[in-house]
């Protein structure tokens, strides 16, 4: 291990530049007068650019791009979620432009709904995030920071396809956009479909009962998505409205892993054959900047944001009946959130700048089930934050930031639906509060690295889901789930040379009353396999992070990646962490070989890592391998083929649910 960290410290991934047509007002850890350099060493960046380079089409594979994190599947319900540090994305909220957009009743979010064609870069804060983002920020935050236009005309768009190795199409997507900016009034449509009929495993997959070989079954899916931005801004003043509506549907695909030929079903294992008809997100939300006098800056959002899906549930592969134990039809979420928050930046001098924040959020869950019939759901929890953070700067190469915040979601009687009982329940939650506090100190050597080291504690409330869901019958709920807290200590050093620059960090996190989804027996439950979420005590994430990049001449490009993440449960070693491997290694080179022609490749390996707190499941250690060669006669046109998957590898994140083989693709696009 250490042997190869010593070598990709050389040729590791450098940090992205903030691009022209960012949206300021969409930041979060910048409010006015910061600069930029101060959160360079503790915030990871991607941008489009790379985004569109590495082809990674949606959000989960974006966030894959960000030292210490790692794909995750919810094998049955087909919902990719990231692990970063060996949090999850309940511990991890996801904001687009500042404005919480993590579904209310789990935290949770499908990322491979979102696509990212109208972003302009995304940002991950980990466990020194900001106390300014607000609530539930355990172990960190993403943020996904929108296009704004720089020019008085701006157009693009990209058509692509993928085919398999028996050339059938896979997919297709399209996306355009349009918008300009007179210097004062600006403004972005952009739009987005795609389109797939599944995919074909690789050639090493043994058949099961539930899947032959060749194409996944039940693997389609649809999604569509339309962004539109409008603002005004002049010197002290700024207002942009943002409507955000992402449409899909999708089968999902049976569990095909070993248990289905050695019988063995640890946990229950099933074979299911869901189906979700709709899969709907929307938002609007209006975020302003004005200037008080030349030293203040206020910023405010105010937001709406929505959540529907509906998920149903059938007999066999025909898709056609409900009469069995764990079969139904139409189970509905239709849930919202509203709120908003401000914050207030005044500078005193060059040495000390102040920041206040606020929060406020209401999540909203409604719930129903057609058949068989169950009555409608209806749980609402709102949740106040506050914070301050005050910058210290007693010389320009050092910086020292204090913060803390108050977070508070105030007593309630949920009414909850009793399987048994077949009525509603009323049960109390109490009032909770928790602080939070965080000091960051950062340091420029001259003509040297920068340093960086911090602690901090954040907290994170249970969700609704974590303690009154059941499952459809497979969760066992706990009303009484305590908060999650964390200590979170980082240390770090980044260095840029003339053509190179690497970046390490170390850290450790230390959780209490951690969260975790626990294997039952399945007679626990109506509908095995059975789980119940438990605090299980003492949690310590910890490892490091090395990356950088090297250039050994101007059209070659090398980057570099390796994260060790070490997840202990101090009060019961033997549970096992869920979904997050410990260890990653990625490897990318980008060579202009030609005025016009570029070839871009990366090689990424990942270890093997449980499904169950039990480790009865296992999903094995893989590696990926991508290839795309474009053509690009003008900075206005390109064309690019190129492969996913090189090497045909059979690879799942959750065991049993096995992902693309090998695809051919291919890809037009332009920018006016």
């Amino acid at each position: 291990m250490w042997a190869l960290t010593a070598v990709v410290a050389s040729a590791a991934q450098a940090e992205t530049p903030a691009a022209e047509d960012t949206f300021s007002l969409g930041t979060v850890e910048i409010i006015g007068h910061r600069v930029a350099a101060d959160t360079a060493v503790t915030t990871d960046t991607v941008s489009a650019d790379v985004l569109a380079a590495r082809h990674r089409d949606d959000l989960s594979e974006a966030l894959d791009l960000i030292p210490g994190a790692a794909i995750q599947n919810t094998g049955q319900r087909r919902e990719r979620t990231i692990s970063i540090r060996g949090f999850n994305s309940r511990q991890i909220p996801l904001f687009i432009d500042g404005v919480p957009v993590y579904v209310p009743y789990d935290g949770n979010v499908d990322l491979s709904r979102f696509g990212v064609d109208y972003i302009s870069e995304v940002v991950v804060s980990k466990g020194l995030a900001s106390l300014l983002y607000g609530p539930n920020t355990l172990g960190g935050a993403v943020n996904v920071v929108s296009r704004k236009p720089t020019q008085p005309f701006e157009a693009s768009g990209r058509a692509e396809i993928e085919a398999n190795d028996h050339f059938n199409t896979d997919s297709n997507r399209v996306n355009a956009s349009i918008g300009g900016n007179s210097g004062t009034i600006y403004g972005l449509l952009t739009g987005a479909y795609g389109t797939s009929n599944g995919y074909r495993l690789p050639g090493d997959f043994v058949p099961t009962a539930a899947q032959p070989a060749g194409e996944r079954l039940n693997a389609s899916d649809r999604d569509s998505l339309i962004t539109a931005k409008l603002g005004y801004q002049d010197e002290n003043n700024e207002y942009a409205v943002t409507y955000y509506r992402q449409v899909g549907s999708k089968y999902d695909p049976p569990y095909a892993g070993n248990y289905l030929r050695t019988n063995a079903r640890p946990d229950g294992v099933q074979v299911r054959y869901w189906m979700w008809p709709y899969w709907m997100k929307e938002s609007i939300y209006l975020v302003a900047r004005n200037a008080i006098t030349s030293q203040g800056t206020l910023r405010w959002r105010v937001f709406n944001d929505s959540f529907r899906n509906s998920l149903s549930s059938y007999d066999d592969a025909t898709f056609t009946t409900h009469t069995r134990p764990y079969a139904f039809y139409g189970s509905v979420y239709n849930d919202y959130s509203y709120g908003g928050s401000a914050d207030f930046e005044w500078s005193w001098n060059t040495e000390h700048t102040t920041r206040i924040a606020s929060h406020f959020k209401n999540d909203v869950h409604r719930e129903f089930q057609a058949a068989p019939a169950l009555p409608v759901m209806h749980l609402e929890i709102p949740t106040y934050d506050v914070a301050i953070e005050h910058e210290w700067r007693p010389w320009a190469a050092f910086s020292l930031t204090p913060s803390y915040s108050y977070m508070i979601q105030p007593d309630r009687t949920v009414h909850v639906y009793n399987s048994n009982l077949k009525s509603y329940s009323p049960v109390e939650t109490d009032r909770s509060t928790a602080s939070n506090g965080q000091l960051v100190a950062t340091y420029q050597l001259q003509e040297g690295p920068s340093v960086f080291a911090g602690g901090s504690r954040k907290t994170r409330f249970p969700t609704i889901k974590e303690r009154f869901s059941g499952g459809l019958g497979s969760v066992v709920h706990n009303p009484s789930l305590s908060p999650e807290s964390a200590l979170h200590f980082e240390v770090g050093v980044e260095e840029k040379g003339s053509n190179w620059s690497s970046k390490l960090a170390l850290f450790q996190s230390r959780l209490h009353d951690a969260i975790q989804s626990i294997a039952l027996a399945p007679t626990a439950c109506s509908a095995p396999p059975c789980t119940e979420l438990q605090n299980v005590g003492k949690q310590r994430n910890r490892g490091f992070e090395l990356t950088g990049d090297y250039s050994p001449i101007d059209t070659l490009h090398f980057q570099g990646e390796v994260d060790l993440v070490q997840v202990d449960y101090l009060d019961n070693p033997n549970l096992k962490p869920i979904g997050a491997p410990e260890n990653k290694y990625r490897l990318t080179g980008d060579w202009h070989f030609l005025p016009m022609f570029f070839v871009r490749a990366d090689a990424q390996h990942e270890a093997a890592r449980y499904s169950t707190s039990n480790g009865t499941r296992v999903a094995a250690s893989f590696n990926l391998v991508n290839a795309f060669l474009r053509f690009e006669p003008g900075r206005s046109f390109g064309l690019e083929i190129g492969v996913r998957n090189a090497t045909n590898e059979l690879y799942a994140y959750e065991e049993g649910f096995f992902e693309p083989g090998r695809t051919w693709l291919a890809q037009v696009d332009f920018r006016l």
